[in-house]
């Protein structure tokens, strides 16, 4: 048995126990409301799917973003797991949170994985990703001077000491300033 072989199982115990900190997401706590991005609609309108779904069935942009969200995500579902294998990164990406939720991947079935969603409330569906991937803590990029945000921000939520907020700069670098945003 060579060193390496010895190795591998206690490296990979190591990595999997460890928990991590997510320096770059776009989460956001529960009680940021509308921003707090979650469902499977949201996963399959995610935009690396909605690019490999036009891409593949090449169905006309403005035919795409005419559809509601829910529809959308109906057609990459069926573009992109049904007629065609989930073989893409961001569709495997799809494939394991299904199944590290323990839902039925062999159904197939839209309607059984939005139903699990619905039953849920929000801050137990963060409180469960978050322990399925040993997240201890996440680093969102917070825009002050997004409009809804900004809102959120003024009611000074209670804080989830999981998610940390840090500025994001690019809004301010492609020029938009605080002048003119009412608030700030």
């Amino acid at each position: 048995m060579q060193f390496a072989d010895t190795i591998a199982p206690w490296v990979d115990e190591a990595v999997a126990s460890t928990p991590v900190y997510d320096l770059h997401t776009h989460l956001y706590p529960a009680n940021f409301g509308k921003l707090m991005l979650w469902g499977i609609d949201e996963l399959l309108t995610y935009h690396y799917l909605i690019g490999e779904s036009i891409r593949a069935t090449g169905i006309a942009y403005e035919k795409f973003w005419a559809m509601s969200q829910a529809r959308q995500a109906e057609f990459i579902w069926q573009a992109l797991f049904i007629e065609r294998a989930p073989i893409s990164e961001a569709c495997r990406g799809i494939v394991t949170v299904l199944h590290r939720l323990g839902l039925d991947l062999g159904s197939k079935n839209l309607e059984e994985y939005r139903a699990y969603f619905r039953a849920l409330k929000p801050a137990d569906y963060i409180d469960t990703v978050l322990r399925i991937a040993n997240v201890r803590s996440v680093v969102m990029t917070n825009d002050p001077l997004d409009p809804v945000e900004r809102d959120i921000w003024m009611k000074n939520p209670a804080r989830d000491p999981r998610f940390q907020a840090v500025l994001r700069i690019d809004p301010l670098a492609r020029g938009r300033s605080i002048a003119g945003h009412a608030g700030i």
